[in-house]
């Protein structure tokens, strides 16, 4: 079973979760819960993202197996649940409940509830914009050790006591680098331009971006051939003499782009993008956490910008973006 998890790409919510709730688990003078009535917390301990969003355990999509969970200990002897490589959220604002029925032990989500300085109960609950494949470790009641499925975002997944496999080392991909320009050379430098992992309909709304960032549908950005390999387009919407690129690109979530430089060649613009620091975003050292969400710049329709047919943004040639007319507002 393949693992589904939604791009979206990275803030860096804190994790908030609880430990073992001992009032809901133990047993009293009123005797025990039945095992399938009780509710206990659970502790979520996330690794880091990994391989910006591509794990090396990452199952292949014909896979009908069941994903395998590990059971281990941490190093204080608790009991924990190891999911590898697991498609979730880059961070969650929430408490994590857990319940046994039969053989299955299941995980969710639940609003974390507190109290103000005035006194008045509030609730608190979220999740970034973003998402990545990071390892899950589940801190639960030891006496659930014995259960054999484990069911947490809609996915189940087989619990084996064998030792969690190894992560290999791998080599990353050579991705041939995109012409490097000088900036004497012609060039139309964008600033109306969209480009991070939180944009936001109503953000920016003077800008020529904003207008046609969510016109066209998820679906309208690319295509497959009989291989299987994925063709990327930028759609194109004209407004007078302006033309809006729109496309969808991944960004690592502490970064936004500022402004871009694009330079044509032959029949392909280089849109050459300057990244900024979002001060609003703060990852751990070494983290790395990304989105693929929706893009848009502004251009000058006009001479070989008018003419183009391909865009390829960023510094390497990993995608090729064929310019397709867009969706008319």
């Amino acid at each position: 079973m393949k693992r589904v998890w939604a791009c979206c790409a990275a803030l860096s919510f804190a994790l908030l979760a609880c430990g073992d709730d001992s009032s809901s688990n133990s047993s009293d003078t009123q005797g025990k819960q039945p095992a399938s009535e009780r509710s206990n917390k659970v502790e979520l301990t996330l690794g880091k993202c990994l391989d910006h969003g591509l794990g090396v355990l990452y199952k292949k999509a014909d896979s009908e197996e069941l994903d395998k969970a590990y059971l281990v200990e941490d190093s204080t002897g608790a009991t924990q649940i190891l999911v590898p490589e697991l498609g979730d959220y880059c961070g969650i604002i929430a408490q994590f409940v857990s319940k046994r029925q039969g053989d299955t032990l299941s995980v969710w989500t639940e609003p974390l509830k507190g109290i103000d300085e005035d006194g008045r109960e509030f609730t608190l609950s979220g999740e970034t914009s973003c998402s990545c494949i990071k390892d899950h470790w589940f801190t639960i009641n030891a006496d659930d050790a014995d259960a054999k499925y484990f069911k947490y975002s809609g996915e189940v997944f087989e619990i084996t006591s064998d030792p969690a496999p190894e992560r290999p080392e791998i080599e990353e991909p050579t991705i041939p680098d995109a012409p490097e320009f000088d900036e004497s050379e012609p060039h139309q430098e964008v600033t109306d331009v969209i480009g991070h992992c939180d944009a936001m309909l109503n953000e920016n709304e003077s800008l020529l971006s904003n207008k046609f960032l969510y016109v066209d549908a998820w679906n309208d950005f690319s295509e497959r051939d009989s291989n299987g390999v994925g063709a990327p387009f930028a759609r194109t919407h004209y407004d007078g003499d302006d033309v809006v690129l729109v496309f969808e690109e991944t960004f690592n979530c502490d970064e936004k782009v500022e402004k871009v430089n694009v330079y044509p060649s032959n029949d392909t613009l280089y849109a050459k993008p300057e990244m900024t620091k979002l001060d609003s975003v703060k990852l751990e050292p070494g983290e790395g956490c990304a989105c693929m969400t929706r893009a848009a710049f502004k251009l000058k329709n006009e001479g070989v910008y008018a003419e183009a047919k391909y865009m390829v943004f960023g510094n390497h040639m990993e995608y090729v973006y064929t310019l397709k007319p867009g969706t008319e507002k």
